[in-house]
């Protein structure tokens, strides 16, 4: 049985999906995504893009299917149809229009601890290029707690999740064995991944593609938990606030990691959880490409997380993804609950301060997408 058939079986088109979709309100979708899928009927572009692949779908759903499992083939039918747009190579290392490539032409680029390491610390492109405050406190977390570590960044290195998803396979077919074998040259018994995307890549497309990986694979969010447990940090600072956890769609939803930066968080003096399960989380706005081809449509999804947030109490919002934590600062420049990584706000507890510059790493974002992406429009603020 394929995708179509089962989800055609299977699907009471009770509409449960588009209950808790920020995108979609019409369940005609569904016959859209049938007929193009199976070849009889064509579908317009603005159907697929639209999709945040965030996953609220197929966790709403009774039968555990949603829109995402249609959309993600439908997207990678049409590109194989039409050929690449500048919006699936901006991703792409070795194409002109990379994203990274061009803000690390506008901006300095920080060196990390190279060489052999017992850990491999992964920032991922957005957190070497993009918020590289995210890094930067990791990195300092990993010196603090005397880790045996090095950093693996750079383009050349690109795990290349983002432009899978977008229907560009291409990175992970030419960068995947290559990153693996770098891991392994390095000596990691653990390879530490930041971003979402590059631990969906490492650890589960990765060993899919290219056999078992002999190293462990962590989220950020997991090993903090983890040197915690083992009372190599010691956060003594009070930090009096009452927080609200944002869950990156593709870590919760798509990995299953929600409960390890709830526990950093609750063992942080003076710091109260306001939300301490991943019921009711929404998306950010930010995944699936819908930043970039639907700008302001995007930040007003990211503002209804400020909402959310303020019923709850809080004044501040913690994330532990890049994409998010770009996205809910842009849509909060006028908030006043401010919004940090998970690992910088461990940082704080420790004593260790960590630079941010939220408007320049807004103002480069922006140009660079201007650059890349034809036809950008800069959003207008929710």
């Amino acid at each position: 049985m394929n995708i179509v058939e089962e989800h055609r079986e299977k699907c009471t088109q009770c509409g449960q999906c588009l209950s808790v979709c920020p995108r979609y309100d019409d369940l005609g979708l569904l016959d859209l995504l049938y007929g193009y899928l199976e070849g009889t009927s064509e579908i317009e572009p603005d159907s697929l893009l639209s999709c945040l692949t965030c996953g609220l779908c197929a966790d709403a759903c009774p039968e555990a299917l949603g829109i995402k499992m249609l959309i993600s083939p439908a997207r990678q039918k049409w590109v194989s149809e039409h050929g690449l747009t500048d919006r699936q190579t901006m991703a792409d290392p070795d194409a002109e229009n990379n994203l990274f490539k061009k803000v690390a032409e506008m901006d300095e680029v920080p060196d990390y601890k190279d060489g052999p390491g017992s850990v491999v610390y992964f920032p991922g492109c957005a957190g070497t290029y993009i918020n590289k405050n995210m890094a930067q406190a990791t990195v300092a977390l990993l010196e603090n707690a005397g880790v045996d570590y090095t950093v693996l960044s750079g383009l050349e290195y690109c795990c290349g999740a983002v432009s899978a998803g977008a229907g560009n396979p291409a990175p992970i077919l030419r960068n995947g064995q290559r990153n693996i074998e770098e891991v392994r040259k390095r000596g990691a018994k653990i390879l530490l991944t930041a971003c979402p995307g590059c631990f969906k890549a490492f650890k589960e497309i990765y060993p899919k593609m290219f056999g078992e990986l002999d190293f462990e694979v962590l989220q950020v969010s997991q090993y903090l938990e983890r040197l915690l447990g083992e009372g190599k940090f010691s956060p003594g600072a009070a930090l009096k606030h009452r927080v609200f956890y944002h869950d990156p769609c593709h870590l919760t939803r798509g990995m299953g990691v929600y409960r390890e930066a709830r526990n950093v968080l609750e063992n942080i003096p003076g710091t109260e959880l306001a939300n301490k399960t991943p019921e009711n989380s929404a998306c950010c706005g930010f995944g699936g490409g819908v930043r970039v081809n639907y700008p302001s449509e995007s930040l007003s999804v990211a503002s209804d997380r400020y909402e959310a947030a303020g019923k709850l109490g809080c004044d501040v919002i913690i994330t532990n993804c890049g994409g998010c934590m770009q996205n809910l600062l842009e849509a909060g420049r006028d908030e006043q609950i401010k919004v940090f990584d998970l690992a910088e706000y461990l940082c704080l507890a420790c004593g260790l301060n960590i630079e941010r510059e939220d408007e320049k790493m807004l103002e480069l974002v922006n140009r660079a997408y201007r650059f890349c992406i034809s036809g950008y429009q800069e959003p207008d603020l929710p």
